[in-house]
């Protein structure tokens, strides 16, 4: 999911005193920081570690089945961090942003954010992967696969709160490099097979959304965007579209609930050679959170849980992927 529930949930008490604006009236700091654990059971044939830890096996035995399970858990770490200068209606910003909850992409960015007036908010910043490592060759059998580092790093423009609307239109642009790409050499394919399956390249995402708050207990946004994986390898190359529906809940008196329905589909144009056949995925995913403010008294605390499903579902059953996940932390809103 492009946003975690962390997220909306920080926006959702932000934007209820200010109508959609998110840059603050008064000048100073701003953000969050979250501290938790996460149990998650994963089901992933292209993916090794994330944030150093293991979410696959080493080993597999068949290139026709799909992933099987592993589960594990995780340190969360997260924050937000803004200063505002309220006078030229500035913001400068960095934190952490899940970018594919089914991926578990996770990026940290920096930027600035800019008041033009009654047109909106313009956004830039860069943006970087944090830790996770993929396979050098995710088709090898009967032996141990060795890990290799992926990284990714690019940009962010987005128009905010447009003509003092809801409306948002963000692009994001990043690059996909690896450490050592060697899909298929176990196979013995041709090296022009083995380029069909190069897993490195750009990824580019369109993304149209509305911020609609009925009233000032409810914060709905739905979202519809353009993916492209413009990879380098044309059978790993897809392209399609992702529909996002994220509502937040701030009318109990200690209580925020928050949910995170998420479903698309991608394709490729051309045959993958050991499949014979080319790829299409669908992805869905749904995520529920729950925060209780101030428990046992700390001002300015939440204590936050969240369960989450998600999957992707391939013509190709070795490209497979599932995840299920529940976490609970702790939070600091200032």
């Amino acid at each position: 999911m492009k946003r975690s529930l962390l997220a909306i949930l920080v926006s959702a008490a932000a934007l209820s005193a200010q109508a959609f604006d998110r840059i603050p009236q008064e000048s100073g700091f701003s953000g969050f920081a979250f501290v938790g654990g996460a149990s998650s059971s994963r089901e992933t044939n292209m993916i090794a570690t994330v944030g150093g830890t293991e979410v696959a096996d080493e080993r597999i035995d068949s290139l026709t089945d799909g992933p099987d399970s592993t589960d594990y858990g995780r340190l969360l770490l997260d924050f937000g961090l803004n200063y505002t200068f309220a006078e030229s209606r500035t913001q400068i910003f960095g934190g952490t942003e899940l970018e594919d909850f089914l991926t578990q992409d996770s990026t940290f960015g920096i930027g600035v954010r800019q008041g033009i007036g009654g047109a909106g908010n313009l956004v830039v910043s860069a943006i970087a992967s944090t830790p996770v490592e993929t396979w050098e060759d995710p088709y090898l059998i009967g032996a141990d696969r060795q890990e290799t580092d992926v990284s990714s790093g690019g940009g962010r423009l987005g128009w905010e709160h447009i003509f003092g609307s809801g409306l948002e239109i963000i692009y994001t642009a990043r690059s996909i490099e690896l450490d050592d790409e060697l899909s298929g050499t176990f196979l013995g394919l041709s090296p022009g097979e083995q380029d069909l399956l190069d897993r490195e390249g750009d990824l580019n995402t369109l993304k149209l959304a509305y911020v609609w708050q009925p009233s000032s207990d409810h914060l709905i946004t739905p979202s519809i965007s353009g993916v492209e994986h413009d990879l380098d390898g044309d059978a790993m190359a897809m392209d399609g579209y992702q529909a996002e529906l994220n509502y937040a809940y701030t009318g109990l008196q200690n209580w925020e609930l928050v949910v995170n329905l998420v479903a698309g589909t991608l394709e490729s144009d051309d045959e993958n050679p050991i499949y014979g056949e080319t790829a299409d995925v669908d992805r869905m995913g749904v995520s529920l959170g729950a925060s209780y403010k101030e428990p046992f008294g700390l001002q300015n605390w939440r204590a936050r849980g969240a369960i989450s499903y998600g999957e992707e579902d391939s013509n190709i059953d070795f490209y497979d992927t599932s995840i299920g996940s529940i976490s609970l932390g702790m939070m600091y809103s200032f």
